[in-house]
């Protein structure tokens, strides 16, 4: 859904008439944006982590799509998002720039409905995170560049069922290919060889986010994972669920123009 309203985002922009000389007001200090303008996604982490500043006006909107839209046209000054969302921008587009330092390192985690399953999650991730193949995991997602392809994992597991909600539609940490019955994405990969070290089965469930909540408060779900963020551990423990150790690291970034316009980079 992310890449698909992007790329329909670079259809609708629309270079203007002639326009006094445009100049870039950079973000120098992240921790003092002087009264600038920011945009977040409604409840992403760059939501949570940015509530509450004095230095800065937040305004909120409910997809990437809307963000670069009031980007490009001045509503606001710089915009904050993950970086593999920021990934698939900067491959989709031109007139942006990424400000460094991250804003804050925030965690890819997952969401239970008891403490044992949690904790066997948790204990598999000390391991697992010493092994070459989470090393890969990380090198791979470091490079990526909209360009997401699985490794072949084989679920191997044969004793009990976790029934798991994922979105279906947040590529690249969680998503369905047409006509594939497994999701794919890289919260996924980290499930799956979960899975496998304890011998569970899975049987999967396409959701939204209220509906991951809600369906693991009522037993429908064991577990919901992909793109959800540590930042939110608060809430979601305060509703009686159980929030997993960070299995991935997810820097958070300030984006803003240095050309009048977005362009599209897409050959169409």
């Amino acid at each position: 859904m992310l890449r698909k309203a992007i790329c329909l985002l670079m259809m609708l922009l629309i270079l203007c008439g002639c326009h006094q000389e445009w100049e870039p007001d950079l973000i120098t200090d992240i921790n003092n944006l002087e009264g600038r303008k920011v945009g977040v996604n409604l409840t992403w982490e760059a939501d949570y982590i940015l509530t509450g500043r004095d230095d800065m006006k937040l305004y909120r909107y409910d997809t990437v799509s809307d963000l670069l839209l009031a980007l490009n046209y001045n509503k606001i000054d710089a915009m904050a998002f993950d970086e593999l969302c920021w990934k698939m921008v900067e491959d989709s587009s031109t007139g942006l720039v990424k400000i460094e330092p991250a804003i804050k390192v925030a965690g890819c985690v997952a969401y239970f409905n008891n403490e044992q399953l949690r904790d066997e999650f948790n204990s598999f991730l000390k391991e697992f995170k010493e092994t070459d193949t989470y090393k890969d995991f990380t090198e791979r997602e470091f490079a990526f560049a909209n360009d997401y392809e699985q490794p072949d994992i084989e679920l191997t597991g044969k004793g009990k069922i976790l029934k798991v909600s994922t979105p279906a539609d947040e590529y690249p940490r969680s998503f369905f290919l047409a006509g594939d019955d497994i999701p794919q994405g890289f919260d996924l990969e980290i499930l799956k060889h979960f899975a496998n070290e304890y011998d569970y089965q899975l049987s999967f469930s396409t959701s939204v986010y209220d509906d991951m909540v809600m369906g693991l408060q009522s037993g429908r779900y064991d577990m919901s994972i992909g793109y959800l963020s540590s930042e939110f551990k608060d809430d979601v423990e305060a509703l009686g669920l159980k929030v997993s150790d960070p299995f991935d690291q997810v820097p958070v970034y300030f984006i803003q123009k240095i050309e009048e316009h977005i362009t599209s980079n897409i050959d169409w």
